[in-house]
């Protein structure tokens, strides 16, 4: 044992040391590439990230990564569907899990709003021409202090008062023009203007994906929107020369004024501009061109425009050239296209492009506007996606209404004519029973689909991991559907592959789902013929076996181009064959994503008229187990009697009242009822003997369940006699359980209430004697080391939907109460004090229920009812001793368990 705890921390530890030398933006971005589903798009940008080579300067460095990660952010927020959450959330998430990442200088607008998020860009950007500044002249001590002083701005605290916000970017537009005026004077303003102008356009490349970052185009001086200053004169004329020199300077001075100006103009553009020839090569560009393509001015002009954009676009300019003076319509010359371009360093944008005619003499000249318009593209995208969202829910209550209100019609149509009938026709009676027993499953069925629609839309459904026997599973559910296929005169047969291991490692329920989707799809569209279950092994290897699963039936089939759409949400074909066919067209989707879940996939092949086949794979572990538990503990205690239960139940709803006053009648059980949690708190508190259990509903008015059980967990009457509290909810979620057990319930029953889930609680309240099971059969012997599986890890893990650090949390308070609790249990028994050894032993008990460990609840609950009687109380010290053997074993399962999430 001492080995393989050695080996668990040495593997944490090699994990560690490889974590230290990992770059932490690796890290960062393949966390976020996880968060995305698979697509097209989401690859190209984890390719661009992967191949990206970051400059040296760690705040040049900073801010090509925040570029990345709005690409990112915007990809999960706005185009994949799968990814459930907001901009806000996950800039949070990510600060909690990559403070060194997120904290840097260039994320720090991401987390501010409004003004604040203004004045921190115009910051960055000032301190980024600070930094270029300080290349261009490294000895310049003001060069420094200017970089501290803007620093110490960017880092101070932001306001919330509009009046100090306004005052803090004037200082920013303040700060910008004192540095303009001072380095103009050491640099030249050329050198200057030219810093201002290219960091601009790289900021709008940095920040693309944030509407503040135009708040830069504030803070440069007006001065730099022209290299010509008109204070100055142009040219200084000798009268002494000769009108001719005159004349030829004059000529050259307005020919210099004129090429400045066209200079300026070009240069100041808001689109990148290339000038190029009939063969395509760049004769001139400015600034922004040479950003967005990723290449310095000089280089940019010895490249061809042919080099720069996709190729479907470079064939069609190629075209336009060749056939300049042909009566053949130009594709690309005259209008405006929009596309992908990639520059130099792999980034991906999406861009105007207006290519024109120069009309130039005596060579031809063309002329290229690059305008990036990714926000304008993502804001389309964004409406359109909000549309389709707003259609899908608009499809949605259109289709809830109508599946949910036929089966309420139903309900309340019969409810009504056995409420005005004599009740003496018994057949009559039995058969609108039926029909209401019939209809409210079917609304039960269409408010699970809903449920697991919701969960699989916010990415909450989860799997489990359990020992099953597949054969049985299959065989039993297709067994199940027979009765229905003879009703219609259809034969349904299953086939399993013998390779097929008997016991496997999965999802039982899941399974069971799909197959019931798939099957009950089969029945309703096949009118004649047969439906056939197939199970194939297709591959098997040391650690899984790939099954192939097939539904196949000779059904009215699908057309092949509407073969995609049934997969759709709330989809249904249209034709007169289904017409009276009914759903809420959810089923298919809900499989196709339980499949997807395992890593498989869904498949459809159909023809019209001739049948269907549904095909998908799923990977199971076979199973180290020689035979499955095969416990029924109703069937060892069915003939104890319940008469002499008296429980509290606390419900607010009069025919929730109705119905479970009815059931535990009908099960001999005397109820009283507290309308409730306040009443439910009274009532316990002056008769705390009187009730063996309280049901306990968990949403109430004037006091909920949850207050209520607290109440009562910290009243004197309970410390004396704990009583067992069950929660009872019709709230499925995690969150619900999780805080149910921590106000300290015993049992957690959903709603609707089923009377068998309501007989294993109070069998198991009343059981005297340890059922009489098959050693093999109770306990799970693994062939490769016959250890003893205490903790049901699989159960905690759906209970509590993953959520590894609460299982931990759970475990950990197991792991540091059981043992002193033990002591005084011990302490209590060797010294007679029996009813304090009976509230431990009931204390004690939920705590192991909770974890699975239902051995040890057995012992704990035979201690805790025949410690008190004098005639058992030998027999309550052998199930101490018998619950101290395997309390050893169960606590070091708790601490490698433990071990083992942590390091998840």
């Amino acid at each position: 044992m001492n080995s393989f705890i050695d080996r668990l921390f040495n593997q944490r530890a090699s994990k560690l040391s490889k974590e230290e030398i990992t770059d932490p933006k690796i890290v960062f971005f393949q966390y976020l590439i996880n968060l995305g589903s698979f697509s097209a798009r989401l690859q190209q940008l984890k390719s661009q990230i992967e191949n990206f080579q970051y400059p040296d300067d760690a705040f040049t460095s900073d801010l090509y990564c925040v570029n990345f990660y709005l690409e990112l952010e915007n990809y999960l927020i706005t185009f994949d569907n799968a990814y459930i959450n907001t901009k806000e959330s996950l800039r949070q998430e990510l600060r909690e899990k990559f403070p060194i990442i997120t904290n840097a200088i260039a994320f720090m607008p991401l987390y501010e709003s409004g003004k604040n998020k203004e004045i921190l860009i115009a910051r960055i950007y000032l301190l980024t021409i600070l930094k270029k500044l300080k290349i261009k002249n490294t000895e310049f001590v003001s060069t420094t202090a200017w970089i501290e002083a803007i620093k110490s701005s960017i880092t101070s605290k932001s306001s919330n008062d509009l009046v100090k916000q306004i005052n803090a970017f004037r200082r920013v537009k303040d700060d910008a023009l004192k540095m303009t005026k001072e380095f103009n004077e050491i640099l030249g303003a050329d050198i200057v203007t030219s810093i201002f102008a290219t960091t601009k356009d790289e900021f709008y490349i940095y920040y693309n994906q944030l509407p503040a970052v135009t708040c830069i185009a504030d803070v440069i001086p007006n001065s730099f929107t022209t290299l010509l200053d008109d204070t100055k004169p142009i040219i200084n004329l000798n009268f002494n020369s000769e009108i001719k020199e005159n004349k030829e300077i004059t000529s050259k001075a307005v020919t210099s004024s004129a090429d400045s100006e066209a200079f300026s103009v070009l240069e100041n553009l808001l689109d990148g501009y290339l000038l190029f020839d009939t063969l395509g090569t760049i004769k001139d560009c400015n600034t922004l061109a040479s950003n967005i393509f990723g290449f310095s001015k000089t280089e940019l002009v010895k490249h061809s425009v042919f080099e720069l954009f996709p190729d479907d676009l470079t064939s069609q300019l190629k075209n336009d050239l060749h056939n300049l003076y042909s009566v053949t319509a130009t594709e690309i010359i005259g209008h405006r296209i929009e596309t992908d371009i990639t520059n130099r360093a792999g980034l991906t944008s999406y861009y105007e492009i207006a290519f024109s005619n120069n009309f130039a003499n005596p060579k031809d000249s063309f002329t290229a506007l690059v305008k990036n318009i990714s926000n304008r593209k993502d804001t389309l995208k964004a409406k359109i996606n909000a549309e389709r969202v707003a259609e899908a829910k608009s499809t949605f209550l259109s289709n809830m209404s109508h599946e949910i209100r036929t089966p309420l019609n139903v309900i309340l149509g019969l409810s009504e004519i056995i409420s005005k009938s004599d009740l003496k026709d018994q057949n009559l009676l039995r058969k609108n029973i039926d029909g209401i027993s019939f209809s409210a499953k079917n609304l039960l069925s269409i408010v699970n689909d809903i449920l697991d629609f919701s969960k699989i839309e916010a990415g909450k459904l989860t799997l489990q991991s359990l020992d099953f026997n597949l054969r049985e599973v299959v065989t039993n559910l297709t067994s199940g559907f027979e009765i229905k296929g003879k009703e219609k005169g259809i034969e349904i047969s299953v086939e399993i592959d013998d390779a097929i291991p008997k016991i496997v490692v999965g999802d039982q329920f899941r399974l069971n789902q799909i197959l019931t989707n798939l099957i009950g799809n089969a029945i309703k569209f096949t009118k004649k013929g047969y439906i056939r279950v197939e199970l194939n092994l297709l591959n098997k290897t040391e650690y899984s076996n790939t099954i192939e699963f097939k539904v196949i039936d000779t059904g009215i089939g699908i057309a092949s181009d509407k073969l995609e759409s049934i997969f759709e949400s709330f989809y249904q074909v249209e034709g007169k064959e289904n017409a009276k066919i009914n759903g809420t067209g959810l089923g298919l989707t809900i499989t196709r994503e339980l499949i997807k879940l395992q890593k498989g996939r869904l498949l459809a092949e159909s023809e019209l008229g001739k049948g269907s086949t549904f095909s998908f794979t799923i990977d199971f572990k076979e199973s180290k187990l020689k035979k499955l538990q095969n416990t029924d503990f109703q069937k060892h205690t069915s003939g104890a009697k319940l008469s002499d239960l008296r429980i509290l139940v606390a419900e607010d709803n009069k025919m929730n009242q109705f119905y479970i006053r009815q059931l535990l009648q009908g099960l001999g059980v005397k109820a009283d009822i507290a309308e409730n949690g306040e009443e439910a708190v009274a009532i316990y508190k002056n008769n705390p003997i009187q009730y063996d259990l309280i049901l306990m509903d968990m949403h109430m008015p004037v006091m909920n369940g949850l207050e209520a059980i607290s109440l009562i967990r910290q009243s004197n009457e309970d410390s004396l006699h704990k009583i067992p509290i069950v929660a009872c909810s019709a709230d499925v979620f995690p969150e619900s359980r999780k805080n149910a057990i921590k106000a300290g319930i015993d049992f957690y029953l959903t709603k609707p209430l089923k009377e068998e889930d309501l007989k294993e609680v109070l069998y198991w309240l009343i059981s005297d004697e340890k059922p009489a099971l098959n050693p093999e059969e109770s306990i799970e012997i693994t062939e490769s080391t016959g250890s003893t599986n205490y903790v049901n890890i699989a159960q905690l893990l759906e209970i509590f939907d993953n959520d590894n650090d609460f299982i931990v949390s759970l475990l950990e308070v197991f792991r540091s109460e059981t043992p002193e609790d033990l002591n005084s249990l011990r302490n209590c028994v060797d010294r007679e004090y029996y009813p304090r050894a009976s509230t431990l032993a009931h204390k004690m008990k939920s705590s192991f229920m909770n974890l699975g460990m239902t051995t040890h609840g057995h012992h704990l609950q035979q201690i805790e009812s025949t410690i008190i009687i004098p005639s058992k109380t030998d027999e309550a010290k052998k199930h101490l001793r018998a619950f101290e053997e395997i309390y050893t074993k169960a606590l070091t399962e708790i601490n490698l368990l433990i071990i083992k999430l942590k390091q998840e």
